[in-house]
């Protein structure tokens, strides 16, 4: 009698079947894979753009609240108000107090700091000295969408669009930045000025 031979191995049907299951779950996985990491990169911008604000608002914040009511000098030696706002091309110029000479530079405990806008960030710069020094190069703190808009608050308690003092040596109450936001309402930020010298 003779044996029936066995077979050892898959048909082509079924050989065909088993690839178009390995496609479909590899096509699922991919698929899969990419959400994720797209979803990760979506996090981590915008995790980063949270972290960018915060910084930028404890730096701002503390600028503002440090500032001190004494005028400073340019290069040229021209007298300049001890806060300005929209001269130069520069958002806001003022001198601060509260920077630590931690390693006993030559130079005093007060800096002049200045915001400007660039076309892709709003920049800080410090000067070196309060009196006849350039400042120093900036460093991007905030990146931008447009271009901010700035608001002062006078001690009579109104809000100003232009900050001109009477006096060079007066400090408004508060200031309101308005940055805008892609898709978002701008963020509006109001922070004290000069808060132990009012």
């Amino acid at each position: 009698m003779k044996k029936a031979p066995t077979r050892n191995g898959f048909t082509l049907v079924e050989m065909l079947i088993a690839l178009a299951l390995f496609a479909v779950i590899a096509v699922g996985a991919l698929g899969l894979l990419r959400f994720s990491v797209d979803a990760e990169l979506a996090s981590r911008s915008k995790t980063d753009a949270i972290a960018a604000q915060r910084r930028f608002l404890s730096v701002w914040t503390a600028d503002l609240a440090q500032a001190v009511p004494r005028p400073s000098r340019d290069q040229s030696g021209a007298p300049h108000a001890a806060l300005e706002a929209g001269r130069d091309g520069v958002l806001v110029r003022l001198t601060r107090s509260g920077w630590d000479n931690i390693d006993g530079a030559p130079r005093p405990s007060l800096q002049k700091v200045e915001y400007r806008v660039t076309a892709t960030a709003l920049v800080r710069a410090g000067y070196p000295f309060p009196d006849g020094a350039a400042p120093e190069t900036g460093s991007d703190m905030l990146p931008l969408t447009g271009a901010p808009t700035i608001r002062f608050r006078a001690k009579d308690g109104n809000w100003l669009d232009r900050w001109e003092p009477q006096l060079t040596t007066e400090l408004p109450v508060a200031v309101e930045l308005l940055l805008p936001q892609s898709g978002r309402p701008p963020l509006r930020i109001v922070s004290l000025v000069g808060v132990n010298y009012q």
